[in-house]
This record gives C-alpha cells, sequence and structure tokens, in this order.
C-alpha cells in the first residue's frame, strides 16, 4: 500500500498546486517556469494542427502516451521513453488551463482595432464631391448618412454665398474690390474646411467598420464559451494525474508496470475527454447557427487553437530576455 499512497499523494499535491497557478496567465506561466522559446514550441505546434486546432493538439499528445503504456505491458518498461513524455504531457497540462482561462473571461480578447483620423486637408474639394455623388448614384441610401448631408449642406450655402458675391460685386467700389473678395474667400475657406472634415468622418467611419469586421473573432466576441470551463477543470485534473503518474513510475521503478497497467487501462476515459469537448463544441455551433461561420466542433477548435496561440505569443514576448543597451557611437564612429 506505501508505493500507491505515495503516488496519490504526489498526484493530489502537484494538481493543487497547477491549480492554484491556474487562476492567472502569468502565474501560470511563472508556476511552469516556461521561458519564450517553450511558449513558441506551443503555439507553432497549435499553428500547426489544421484539421481540428486545439482537439487535434491535446489528442497528439495523449495519444502516443498511450501507445507507448501499450507496448510497455508486453515489453521492459522504457524509464527513457516514459521521460520522453513528461514534457509533453506538462505543455498539456499547461495549455488546458491556459484555454480554460480563456474561455472563462479571465484572458480579454485582443483590443478592437480603431481606425487612425483620415486626412483629407491636400483633397481637392471637387474630387471630394465627386465621389459623394458617385455614391449616391450607386445607392440612394448614402444620402441619409450625417456627414454625406452635411456635405450637401455647405454645397448649398456655398451655392448662395458665391451668388451674393457675384451680384454684389459690381456695386463695390474698385478700391475696396480686393476687401470684399477677401472677406468672401474666408467664408469659402470655412465652407471648403467643413466638406472635407465631413468626407473625413466619412472614410474613417468605414475605416473603423471595416476593422472591426476583421478583428472580430466570430464566438469569442458573439457567445459564451463560459460552459465549456467545467470540462477543461476536468481534463487538467485528469491530464495532471497521468503526468504525475508517468513521473512518478520513473523515479519510483517500484511496482512500475502495475501502476502502468492500470493507467493504460483508463485510456477511454482519458480520450474520452476529447469526445466529450468535441460534443460540446457540436452544442455550441448548433446553438450559433447562422450567425456565425463555425459549421462544425473542427472549426472551433481551429478558432479557439488560434486564440491560444494570440496568448502564447503574446506570453512569449514578455518572458523574452530583455536585449543590452548598445552603447552610444561617438561622432568620429559615425562619421
Amino acid at each position: 500500500m506505501g508505493p500507491m499512497i505515495d503516488l496519490e499523494r504526489r498526484i493530489s499535491g502537484d494538481w493543487i498546486e497547477a491549480r492554484e497557478a491556474g487562476s492567472d496567465q502569468y502565474v501560470l506561466t511563472r508556476f511552469f517556469q516556461f521561458d519564450s522559446d517553450r511558449l513558441r514550441d506551443i503555439a507553432r505546434s497549435l499553428r500547426l494542427s489544421v484539421e481540428e486546432g486545439v482537439l487535434e493538439y491535446k489528442s497528439s499528445i495523449l495519444r502516443p502516451v498511450f501507445t507507448a503504456l501499450e507496448n510497455m505491458q508486453y515489453h521492459s518498461v522504457s524509464f527513457e521513453e516514459l521521460a520522453a513524455h513528461e514534457r509533453p504531457l506538462e505543455e498539456l497540462l499547461f495549455t488546458v488551463l491556459l484555454q480554460r482561462l480563456s474561455c472563462s473571461g479571465a484572458i480579454l480578447p485582443p483590443k478592437l482595432k480603431l481606425a487612425q483620423p483620415v486626412s483629407t486637408e491636400t483633397l481637392e474639394v471637387k474630387a471630394i464631391l465627386a465621389d459623394i455623388k458617385s455614391r449616391v448614384r450607386q445607392s440612394p441610401e448614402a444620402l441619409k448618412h450625417p456627414a454625406v448631408k452635411n456635405i450637401f449642406v455647405q454645397v448649398s450655402l456655398y451655392q448662395k454665398e458665391k451668388k451674393k458675391m457675384e451680384e454684389l460685386l459690381p456695386m463695390i467700389k474698385d478700391e475696396l474690390r480686393g476687401t470684399f473678395r477677401a472677406n468672401f474667400q474666408k467664408v469659402f475657406r470655412r465652407i471648403f474646411d467643413s466638406i472635407r472634415k465631413n468626407y473625413a468622418d466619412l472614410l474613417t467611419g468605414e475605416e473603423t467598420s471595416r476593422l472591426q469586421q476583421e478583428s472580430r473573432p466570430d464566438i469569442l466576441y458573439r457567445a459564451s464559451l463560459k460552459s465549456l470551463t467545467p470540462l477543461l477543470a476536468e481534463q487538467a485534473k485528469d491530464f495532471s494525474r497521468l503526468r504525475s503518474t508517468l513521473a512518478y513510475a520513473r523515479a519510483d521503478k517500484y511496482k512500475t508496470r502495475g501502476i502502468l497497467v492500470a493507467l493504460y487501462k483508463n485510456r477511454n476515459s482519458y480520450l474520452g475527454l476529447l469526445e466529450k469537448e468535441n460534443a460540446a463544441y457540436a452544442r455550441l455551433c448548433l446553438e450559433l447557427g447562422s450567425q456565425s461561420q463555425l459549421d462544425s466542433p473542427a472549426t472551433l477548435g481551429r478558432r479557439l487553437a488560434g486564440e491560444l496561440v494570440r496568448v502564447l505569443e503574446k506570453l512569449a514576448r514578455l518572458e523574452a530576455p530583455a536585449q543590452p543597451a548598445q552603447p552610444p557611437q561617438s561622432d568620429q564612429a559615425l562619421g
């Protein structure tokens, strides 16, 4: 009973530590002591899981473990092979805990891109008006846009002011005509500036809409993934148990075969967790229906893998060692 009690203590202790670290992405990274290279390796593996995304990634780590355990039932236990699976299982546990944080909302989605204001200062007013008229011809609905309405108001104002100037000009003495024209030019400049500003507002608004459409990661913005967190917690606990058991068997080497045979007999339970996740993805896709482009669990798995890659790359940048400052060059060296 001694070894089994020690094993259960190891399993329980390892899981408690990992679970507590799993409350925050930065604490989690420090707990596993992953450097930037290790984080990028995980991101690369997820990116290469092109068929089913995160589901494929998990399966690629779990299935070889149980293939090795099956072989060890008929051959001598290879402690080197057990050791070879510890690193991938550690990365799997880290990834599941990170995915749980993402699905729970603890990791915010990428900030919405905002368009930079479009400059129209150098545009000719004639070119602006030509574009506005073209838009209206193509879609009369464009007339309802506030910026378009304001531009036509300014055009009407310009025509009135220009007509007024032309009517009054013959009555103005020659020596005052310069001042008279200058006053109207100020009015025209204000009108032209207003046209340019409204056109800039129109273009900036269109660019903002385009960026919003591009940066909206479908389900991650429009659907709650919190329903996945209990399953991911169950996965993390069981994968932690698998990792701890292999590590204990490799280190203890006492009654190892019995421990590994018992572990192999539970393979369907471990692999069944992925089937549960696949079924959960299918339910989410069904709930969304035509609201999204997520038409299958594999599509959602790829989308979630992409989100994990984004988070991992951000963490990798934070973990990257700072580059030493370069000494300033002298004027002689620059010359």
